[in-house]
């Protein structure tokens, strides 16, 4: 499963932290791009936040990676499951289909 991970800053880190907070996002950023579970990842230009498509099995294991994201306690985490647009523009023409059948239209 495929979600889209958006992050923006919520309260700035105390200064003392910012740089071990940083070191800690990269190793963080690293260390999921090699599982393969971070597979794509960007930053906001302008802004203090950014975001990244996370690959996980199930639920818990996208919480088991998002608890261990370094900023997350000074940020507004937005997670959104991601689908394949083939798959789901079927499935919406299907259930658009079936209303007007069900409205007597074709």
């Amino acid at each position: 499963m495929q979600f889209l991970i958006i992050t923006k800053q919520s309260s700035p880190p105390p200064p003392e932290m910012a740089v071990p907070l940083m070191e800690a996002m990269e190793a963080w950023v690293a260390q999921h791009r090699a599982s393969g579970q971070l597979t794509s990842v960007w930053g906001f230009a302008g802004i203090a936040g950014g975001g990244g498509v996370v690959e996980a099995r199930s639920h818990e294991e996208l919480d088991a990676v998002m608890v261990a994201f370094p900023f997350g306690p000074f940020s507004t985490i937005e997670v959104i499951a991601l689908s394949d647009i083939d798959q789901a523009l079927a499935g919406a023409k299907a259930t658009f289909q079936q209303m007007l059948e069900a409205m007597g239209g074709k």
